[in-house]
Protein backbone atom coordinates (compact mmCIF):
# COMPACT_ATOMS: atom_id res chain seq x y z
CA UNK A 1 0.00 0.00 0.00
CA UNK A 2 1.33 3.27 -0.92
CA UNK A 3 2.64 5.66 2.31
CA UNK A 4 1.88 8.90 2.27
CA UNK A 5 5.18 9.57 2.70
CA UNK A 6 5.86 8.60 -0.91
CA UNK A 7 3.33 10.54 -1.65
CA UNK A 8 5.34 13.68 -0.18
CA UNK A 9 8.31 12.61 -2.15
CA UNK A 10 6.62 13.17 -5.44
CA UNK A 11 4.83 16.03 -4.14
CA UNK A 12 8.13 17.53 -3.53
CA UNK A 13 8.81 16.77 -7.23
CA UNK A 14 6.16 18.14 -8.53
CA UNK A 15 5.83 21.34 -6.66
CA UNK A 16 9.52 21.82 -7.79
CA UNK A 17 8.76 21.73 -11.68
CA UNK A 18 5.47 23.09 -11.43
CA UNK A 19 5.02 25.08 -8.43
CA UNK A 20 1.87 23.18 -7.02
CA UNK A 21 1.45 20.21 -4.87
CA UNK A 22 3.83 22.08 -2.16
CA UNK A 23 3.46 20.70 1.23
CA UNK A 24 5.68 21.20 4.04
CA UNK A 25 6.96 18.45 6.20
CA UNK A 26 4.31 19.61 9.05
CA UNK A 27 1.39 19.61 7.16
CA UNK A 28 -1.05 16.73 7.97
CA UNK A 29 -0.86 13.67 5.96
CA UNK A 30 -5.13 14.76 5.44
CA UNK A 31 -3.36 18.01 3.58
CA UNK A 32 -1.58 15.61 1.47
CA UNK A 33 -4.44 12.87 0.66
CA UNK A 34 -6.25 16.16 -0.39
CA UNK A 35 -4.30 17.36 -2.70
CA UNK A 36 -3.75 13.88 -4.65
CA UNK A 37 -7.32 13.09 -4.58
CA UNK A 38 -8.50 16.29 -5.95
CA UNK A 39 -5.77 16.20 -8.83
CA UNK A 40 -6.33 12.27 -9.79
CA UNK A 41 -10.36 13.41 -10.40
CA UNK A 42 -8.80 15.09 -13.47
CA UNK A 43 -6.58 12.30 -14.80
CA UNK A 44 -9.16 11.56 -17.64
CA UNK A 45 -11.12 14.47 -17.04
CA UNK A 46 -10.74 17.84 -18.38
CA UNK A 47 -11.19 20.64 -15.89
CA UNK A 48 -11.39 23.58 -18.73
CA UNK A 49 -14.03 21.57 -20.36
CA UNK A 50 -15.75 20.23 -16.95
CA UNK A 51 -15.80 23.82 -15.31
CA UNK A 52 -18.14 24.81 -18.42
CA UNK A 53 -20.58 22.23 -17.61
CA UNK A 54 -22.50 21.87 -13.79
CA UNK A 55 -23.18 18.47 -14.22
CA UNK A 56 -20.12 17.39 -14.93
CA UNK A 57 -18.63 19.81 -11.80
CA UNK A 58 -21.43 18.29 -9.19
CA UNK A 59 -19.93 14.62 -10.56
CA UNK A 60 -16.45 15.46 -10.39
CA UNK A 61 -17.65 16.91 -6.24
CA UNK A 62 -19.59 14.11 -5.35
CA UNK A 63 -16.88 11.49 -6.62
CA UNK A 64 -14.10 13.53 -4.76
CA UNK A 65 -15.94 13.56 -1.66
CA UNK A 66 -16.40 9.66 -1.53
CA UNK A 67 -12.24 8.83 -2.87
CA UNK A 68 -11.44 11.13 -0.17
CA UNK A 69 -13.26 9.90 2.48
CA UNK A 70 -12.36 6.42 1.43
CA UNK A 71 -8.37 7.49 1.59
CA UNK A 72 -8.65 8.91 5.16
CA UNK A 73 -10.19 6.00 6.15
CA UNK A 74 -7.33 3.99 4.91
CA UNK A 75 -9.43 2.14 2.34
CA UNK A 76 -8.45 3.42 -1.06
CA UNK A 77 -4.74 4.03 -1.94
CA UNK A 78 -3.73 7.12 -4.70
CA UNK A 79 -3.10 5.92 -8.28
CA UNK A 80 0.29 7.96 -8.23
CA UNK A 81 0.90 7.19 -12.11
CA UNK A 82 3.48 9.92 -13.01
CA UNK A 83 2.19 10.51 -15.97
CA UNK A 84 -1.16 10.75 -15.50
CA UNK A 85 -0.08 13.27 -12.32
CA UNK A 86 1.71 15.52 -14.40
CA UNK A 87 -0.52 15.69 -17.11
CA UNK A 88 -3.73 16.12 -14.36
CA UNK A 89 -1.45 19.26 -13.03
CA UNK A 90 -0.68 21.04 -16.30
CA UNK A 91 -4.54 20.88 -17.05
CA UNK A 92 -5.16 22.20 -13.75
CA UNK A 93 -3.21 24.94 -13.84
CA UNK A 94 -4.16 26.03 -17.68
CA UNK A 95 -7.74 26.75 -15.56
CA UNK A 96 -5.54 29.62 -13.63
CA UNK A 97 -4.41 31.44 -16.70
CA UNK A 98 -7.91 32.12 -17.93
Amino acid sequence: MLRVSELRGIAREICAEYGTMCYGDRDPDEIVLFGFTWVENFYYVDPVECSKDLECIETVFNMYSTVLRLALEGKYVVNNDRELLEEAVKRLLTLSKR
